[in-house]
């Protein structure tokens, strides 16, 4: 269901990088049929200064893949998404999460061409999630950076991003559950340190789940010291 062809017209520039890296390195194309979910609680834009998704900056997301999925299902409401050099992070995960797939773009690696096929897309789609395979230099996510303010986009990473305004690290991770979670996971905890160069102290949450992918509370605790590096 990840879409990598039908894109609006703003995309062209976009469409016409992937449609090469497509003879080099091939798209993943996916038909999975899902039943999408409630969009993710708004609490979880309380991890975001401001209460929303900043523009033209880039967002590291460590520790949970849980977290990433769920942060892009509370932020996307109608914008596109484009996924990169994450193929193992699987569709089923972002719908429960709330993620609209008809607004996700999906190239699981662009091999040599990473940094190009990444700039297109920084050109046309708001939201850009820089996967575990997106390998590249520091002078490259700089210029990436760059670009990002000048489109207004939004560079989310799993990885560390020089110069990132934003960092939400998953210190602690705990599950429940019948024999601790072995046979049925019935509730997760989160410990989330946020780092901020947006304005204001970093602070710590607990992000709680109960049953379903999406979180169910979430409870700020004392500030953190530390600001994004």
């Amino acid at each position: 269901m990840f879409d990598t062809v039908a894109v609006p017209t703003a995309l062209e520039h976009a469409r016409a990088t992937l449609q090469s890296a497509e003879r080099r390195v091939g798209v993943e194309h996916r038909n999975q049929v899902v039943e999408l979910a409630p969009a993710s609680p708004a609490l979880l834009t309380e991890l975001l200064p401001g209460g929303d998704l900043p523009a033209g900056v880039a967002v590291t997301v460590r520790g949970s893949a849980s977290l990433m999925c769920w942060l892009l299902g509370a932020t996307q409401r109608d914008r596109w998404i484009a996924l990169i050099g994450w193929p193992e992070l699987s569709a089923v995960a972002l719908v429960e999460a709330g993620v609209d797939l008809e607004r996700v773009v999906a190239v699981p690696d662009a091999g040599s061409r990473m940094a190009d096929v990444l700039a297109a897309l920084l050109d046309g789609i708001e939201i850009v999630v820089a996967g575990p395979r997106a390998q590249l230099t520091r002078s490259e996510r700089r210029r990436l950076l760059a670009r990002a303010r000048q489109r207004a986009t939004t560079i989310f990473s799993p990885d560390y991003w020089e110069g990132a305004a934003l960092v939400l690290d998953v210190e602690q991770t705990r599950w429940s559950g019948p024999d601790r979670g072995a046979q049925w996971l019935r509730e997760a905890h989160l410990g989330v340190v946020r780092r901020s160069r947006l304005g204001g102290a970093g602070a710590r949450f607990d992000i709680t789940r109960h049953d379903t992918t999406e979180p169910t509370a979430l409870a700020t605790r004392a500030a953190a010291r530390r600001r994004a590096g």
